[in-house]
Parts: structure tokens; sequence; C-alpha cells
């Protein structure tokens, strides 16, 4: 307490005890004033939204939030909202006259004391919504007056006392979204005048006290988000005025006891998320004013009950998730009051039952991840309050139908992953309100319909993997909402439209593998919130627009397999968000720009098969997030820059196939991620660096016709995890490494068309794994050739062309 805190108590103190006020005369209340005062200083009271009178010689009932009786006790503090900040002082169990304590919606922190067992008057108590971080004290059972005990969204810990079992005339129990612990106190069935126990968003583990069945008053009961395990009791089906039961999001296991059918007035039924097994107990269709049925993401079997058709006040059903299967009951369109069904994610089988298209109040239809088949009932295209039909992931057939069109409130389509035929109608072009489209992975032929440009409200739009035919509609520039344009593998042809460029929003644009060709529209280069544009595959000629590098936001560019030609624009140095670069398979000529090594990002660059030319540029070194770098089949000239040893994450490295000369950098062999290196079918000259031999990873090093000279590294013999190794047609002298031996998981060793002499090691006999080994050519192997590879039951090899004979048996 500060000095001018102490003051105006001391000085509120001494005037309280000489007011001529009958309720300030009081025996008690100096006590009550003083304990007001040192919840105002424990709590930062100069800091309060409002205090009105509080420090002042005023009777109590004047300060702002208390309430006092007749003889000028304190009766009620109601402070909530009002800017608490620090702790409960223990003195406010001097407050013995206090009936209603409501301090919620402040930043207390701290503990309860135990002092507050000492409020025996005390009916209400809300502390909810503040910083109060220590076990609930026990004492809090002593108040057996108490009709409310309101702590929820603190930081409380630690196990519910069982004292509170003792409170008989508690109504109302909330300890939710607090951190508590251990198993529920059975006491908990004591309390005979509950009518709402609230646990959820806790710790709280072991089993659901059966005791709680003794709970006659109970309205509501919720203690979902905890960790509670074991099976739900049986005798939970004795709460008869239970309307809300939600154990959702917990451990239990077990079935669904049947006696839950008895809940005649329970309204909600929330089970999801937990380990729940067996089938659904047809008691629930007893559930009359049932309006929630949750039962998702458990381990439910069996079919569902056509009792639950019987359940006329439901408004949401959930099941998905779980193991159900048989068909979809017919009597589900009897649920006139049905606004969700959530089935997805079963084992549904047959067909979608006409019956569903009664459903008038529908706006969720969730059957996805299921096994139906047949076609979808045109009935459904009258369920006219729909806003998401989901129908993707199944074995559905037959046609769209046309009526679907006339579902003016749809904003989600998707029947993705089916086996619809014929072609898209039309009339979705009326789905004015729809936001998803997804017709992806059927069978869909014929044009895409242009009346699907007026859906002006579309966001995703995926039609890819079909067998769709013709060009890209010109008026796709109009869905100015678009953010995801997805239409690959299909038979597409023609050229992108130039309007492309208006869809300011478009974040994805897949058209990769059709037949499109045509310049890429320059346009393209104002997508500027655009992350991927995957347009590989098709017949796309011309160069890339320099405009390309206005797309900063860009994270993967894949223009393979190609018909573009001219220069790699140097704009793409702009790309600074670039993961994924692929320009591979075109006919672009000139050198690589050096700016790319800017591309701090860049992950993965293919540039194979194309006509570059020119140095590799030693600025691509600085590039430390690259895992793959494909150069090879180019007309790539110079030595390879020893700056490549510093992609400390590459994995890959492909450099075959073009016109490179000088050494083999050693710096290679500091990269220690390298799975796989090929350098083979260019000009390399000098020795096989033995730093070669660091490269544990790798799998495959290619070497082959190239100039090599020396011997072969011992070194190599380290890289354990070699699987091929490819070092024909070279100069290669001297003789074979006995440390070769130790490549226990080769399978292809090709060393012929060398020059190397000397016996072949019998060590290598010891090559299990070796399917492939070839040996001659140019080379001058002298001694016998290893026993055990006269049984060696290789793909192909020479052994036969060395003139050598298999060594004898030892």
């Amino acid at each position: 307490m500060n000095v001018a805190t102490r003051a105006i108590a001391v000085a509120v103190l001494l005037a309280s005890l000489t007011a001529p006020s009958t309720a300030l005369a009081q025996a008690d209340e100096p006590v009550d004033r003083e304990a007001l005062m040192e919840l105002f200083a424990a709590a930062d009271g100069d800091a309060w939204v409002r205090s009105a009178n509080w420090g002042s010689g005023l009777p109590l009932d004047r300060w702002y939030g208390v309430g006092t009786d007749s003889t000028g006790r304190v009766v009620s503090l109601v402070l909530p909202s009002n800017g608490l900040f620090g702790t409960i002082p223990a003195s406010i169990g001097s407050l013995t006259s206090l009936r209603h304590l409501d301090l919620a919606d402040n930043d207390l922190y701290g503990e309860i004391p135990a002092e507050i067992g000492d409020l025996v008057n005390l009916t209400h108590l809300n502390l909810r919504s503040n910083r109060l971080d220590r076990p609930i004290p026990p004492e809090i059972g002593e108040l057996a007056g108490l009709e409310v005990l309101d702590l929820k969204h603190n930081l409380l810990f630690g196990a519910i006392p069982a004292e509170i079992g003792s409170l008989g005339r508690l109504r109302i129990l909330d300890l939710r979204g607090n951190g508590l612990s251990r198993q529920l106190p059975d006491t908990l069935g004591g309390l005979s005048s509950l009518t709402r126990l609230v646990l959820s968003g806790n710790r709280l583990s072991g089993g659901i006290p059966p005791e709680l069945g003794s709970l006659d008053s109970l309205v509501w009961l919720d203690m979902s988000r905890n960790q509670l395990s074991g099976e739900i009791p049986p005798q939970m089906g004795s709460l008869a005025g239970l309307t809300w039961l939600d154990l959702s999001i917990n451990s239990l296991s077990g079935q669904i006891p049947a006696e839950l059918g008895q809940l005649s007035r329970l309204q909600t039924l929330s089970l999801w998320l937990n380990g729940l097994t067996g089938e659904i107990p047809p008691e629930l269709g007893d559930l009359s004013s049932l309006e929630d049925l949750s039962l998702g993401l458990n381990d439910l079997s069996g079919e569902i009950p056509p009792e639950l058709g019987e359940l006329a006040a439901l408004e949401r059903m959930r099941l998905g998730h779980n193991q159900l299967s048989g068909s979809v009951p017919d009597e589900f369109g009897e649920l006139r009051a049905l606004q969700y069904l959530w089935l997805d994610h079963n084992q549904l089988s047959g067909p979608i039952p006409a019956e569903l298209g009664r459903l008038r109040s529908l706006r969720d239809l969730w059957l996805n991840g299921n096994r139906l088949s047949g076609p979808i009932p045109a009935e459904i295209g009258g369920l006219r309050t729909l806003r998401t039909l989901q129908l993707q992931d199944n074995r559905l057939s037959g046609v769209i139908p046309a009526s679907l069109g006339g579902l003016d409130w749809l904003e989600r389509l998707r029947l993705d992953g089916n086996e619809l035929s014929g072609e898209i109608p039309p009339t979705l072009g009326r789905l004015s309100r729809l936001e998803n489209l997804d017709l992806a992975g059927n069978w869909l032929h014929g044009s895409i319909p242009i009346h699907l440009a007026n859906l002006a409200d579309l966001q995703r739009l995926n039609l890819n993997n079909n067998e769709l035919s013709g060009s890209i509609p010109d008026g796709v520039g109009r869905l100015r909402r678009l953010t995801e344009l997805d239409l690959h593998n299909n038979s597409l042809s023609g050229a992108i439209p130039a309007g492309i460029g208006s869809l300011a929003e478009l974040r994805s644009l897949r058209l990769q593998n059709n037949y499109l060709s045509g310049a890429i529209p320059d346009a393209v280069g104002r997508l500027e919130d655009l992350r991927v544009l995957d347009l590989r595959g098709n017949r796309l000629s011309g160069s890339i627009p320099d405009s390309i590098g206005g797309l900063t936001n860009l994270v993967q560019l894949r223009l393979g397999e190609n018909l573009l030609s001219g220069e790699i624009p140097e704009s793409m140095a702009r790309l600074s968000n670039l993961e994924w670069l692929d320009l591979s398979r075109n006919s672009l000529s000139g050198p690589i720009p050096p700016g790319l090594g800017d591309l701090a990002g860049l992950e993965a660059l293919y540039f194979s098969f194309n006509f570059l030319d020119g140095e590799i540029p030693p600025e691509l070194g600085k590039l430390s997030n690259l895992q793959i770098l494909r150069l090879r089949w180019n007309e790539l000239s110079g030595e390879i820059p020893a700056e490549l040893g510093d992609l400390a994450s590459l994995k890959q490295l492909n450099l075959w196939h073009n016109s490179l000369t000088g050494p083999i950098p050693a710096a290679l062999g500091r990269l220690a991620s390298l799975t796989r290196l090929d350098l083979d079918d260019n000009e390399l000259s000098g020795e096989i660096p033995p730093e070669l031999g660091d490269l544990v990873l790798v799998t495959e090093l290619w070497l082959r016709r190239n100039d090599l000279t020396g011997g072969i590294p011992a070194e190599l013999g380290a890289m354990t995890g070699l699987r091929r190794l490819y070092l024909d047609g070279n100069r290669l002298t001297g003789e074979i490494p006995v440390r070769l031996a130790n490549l226990a998981s080769i399978e292809r060793l090709w060393l012929h068309d060398n020059e190397l002499s000397g016996a072949i090691p019998f060590e290598l006999g010891r090559l299990a794994e070796l399917e492939q080994i070839l040996l001659g050519g140019t080379n001058s192997l002298s001694g016998c050739i290893p026993t055990e590879w006269e049984s060696l039951d290789t793909l192909a090899d020479d052994l036969d062309t060395l003139g050598l004979e298999f060594c004898a048996a030892s």
C-alpha cells in the first residue's frame, strides 16, 4: 500500500468512528470499510474505470459497486469489467455479511484466498475472466448458502476440491476454460440443486463418476474439451430434465449407452471427437426434443439406424469421420427441420436417397468421402436453401443434373473425385452466389460452358483431371474474385485468354498438361497476388514475357515441357519469394542470368533440355536453400564453379550432357546433403577428387564419358550408401581400389572403357547387392574373376570379354 492510499485508509477509518450516521455506528461497519480499502489498494484502485466515492467518508452504499443492508454492512460488491489489476486480499473474508461478490472480467491474478470460506452468507461468487492462477481453495465448500459459483476463464489448476460436493444449494457451477486436472470428485453427485454444470476446456482426466446420474435437477452438462476416459455411465440416462449434454473432445471409449434415449427433453447431444465404438443405438430415435446430434470423429460402426429419421425437431446431424456402413436411410427425408446433415468420411454405400430432396430447410449436405454410387438425384436441385453440397470422393456416376442450377443460395459445390460423365451443365452458370466449384477428377467431356463466366462471386474453379476440350472461355476474365483456377490434365486447346490478366485476386493458376498454344500473355504479369503459375506440358511458344518479373509473390513458376524460345528474362531475378523454378524441356537459349543467385528462397531449379550456353554463374552458389539443381542437356561450357560447393542444402546436382571442361572441383565434397551427382557426358579432365568420398549420402555417382585421368580414389569406398557408380568412358588408370569392397549397398558398378590394370580385388566378391558389373572394354585387367560372380544373376555384364578365369574356390 503506497503512502497516499494508506493515508486515505486512516482518514476513512477515523471518519467512520466519529460519523453520526446510524449505519456507521454499527460495530462491524468499520471492518467492512477497511476490507474494501485493502481491496482498493491490492487491485490498483487508482486506475479503476469507475471508483466514485471510494475512500471517502460517505456511507458505503454510496461507493461505486457496493451495496449494504439497513445496518450498513456490505452485502454486495459488484465491480465487473472495472479495470481491477492485482490480487484479492485475504481481508475479503472480513465481509461476513456479503451475499453477492462479482469481480468478473478484470485482471486479477494470484490465488483465491482461503478466507473466502468465511463469507458464510454468500450466495453468488463470480470471479470469471481474470488471471487467477492457483488451485481452488477447498474452503469454498464451507459456503453452505452458495447458489452460483462462476470461476470460468482463469488459469486455475489442480483438482476440483471434493468439498464443493457439500454445497447443497448450488445451482450453477461453471469452471470452464481453466487448467484444472485430475479426476472428477464423485462428491459432485451430491449437488442436488444443481441445474448447470460446466467444466469444459480443462485437463480433467479419469472416468465420469456414475454419481452424476443422481443430479435430478440438472439441465445443462458440459464436460467437453478435457481428457476424460472410460465409458459413458448408463446412469446418465436418469437425468430426466437434461436439455444439453456435451462430452465432446475427450478420450471416452466404449459404446454409446442406449439409456441416453430416455432423455426426452434433450436438445443437444454432442459426443464428437472421442474414441467411441460400436453401433449408434436406435433408442436415440426416441429423443423427440433433440435439435443437435453430433457423434462425428469417433470409431462408430454398423449401419445408421433408420429410427433417427423420427427426430422431428432435429436441425443438425453430424455423424462424419466414423466407420459407418450401409446405406443412407430413406427415412432421413422426413427430417423436415434438418438444416445440417454431415455424413462425410464413412463407408456408406448405395445410392443417395431421392427422399433427401424433401429437406427444404437444409443448408449443408456433406456426403463426401464415402462409397456412394449411382446418379446424383435430380431432386437435390429442389433444396432451395442449400448453401453447401459436398459429394466429392465417392463413386457417383451419370451426368451432373441440370436441376442443380436451381440452388439459388448455393455457395460451395464439390463433386470432385467421382465417376461423373457427360458435359458440364450450362445451368450451373445461374448459381450467382457460388464461391467454390470443384468438378475435378471425373470423366466430364465437352467444352467449358461460357455461362460459368457469370459466377461473379466465384473464388475457386477446379475442373482439372477430366476430358474437357475446346478453348478456355474468353469471359473467364470476368471472374474478378477468383483466387484459384485449376484446369490441368484436360485436353484444352487454343490460346490462354489475355483476360486472365484481369483476375487481380488470383493466387493459383494451373493450366498444365493440356494442348494450349500461342504465347504466354503479357497480361499474366499483372497478377500481383499470384503464388503458383503452372503452364508446363502444353504447346506454348514464343519468349517468356519480361512482365513475369513483376510477380513478386510467386512461389512456384513452372513453364517446362513447352516450345518456348529466346532467353531467360533477367527480370526473373526480382521473384524474391520463388521456391520452385522449372523451365526445362523448351528451346530456350542464351546464358543463365547471374541475378538468379539472389533468389534466396529457391529450393528447386530445373533448366534441363534446352539450348542454354555460356558458363554456369558462380552466383548460383549463394542459393543456400537450393535442394535440386538440374542443368542437364544444354550447351553450357567453361568450368564447374567451385562456389557450388557452398550449396549446403543441395540433394541433387545434375550437369549431364553439356560441354563443361576443367577439373571436378574438390569443393563439391562439401555437399553433405547430396544424394545424387550427375556430371557425365561432358569434357571434364583431371583426377577424381578424393573429397567426393565424403558424400556419404550419395546413392548415385555419374562421372562417365568425360576425360578424367589418374586412379580411382580409394576414398570412394567410404560412400556406404552408394547404389550406382558409373566411371566408364574415361582414361582412368591404376588398379581397382580394394576399398570399393566397402560399398555394401552397390547394385551397379561400371568401370569399363578406361585404362585400368592389375588384378580384380577378390574382396569385391563380397558385394551382396551387386546386380551389374562392367569391367571390360579398354581396360587391361589380370588375375582371376571373384568366384562369387560365377553365380551372379546380373542384369548384363561383360565378364566373358575379360579373357579371365574364375578364381578357384578357397
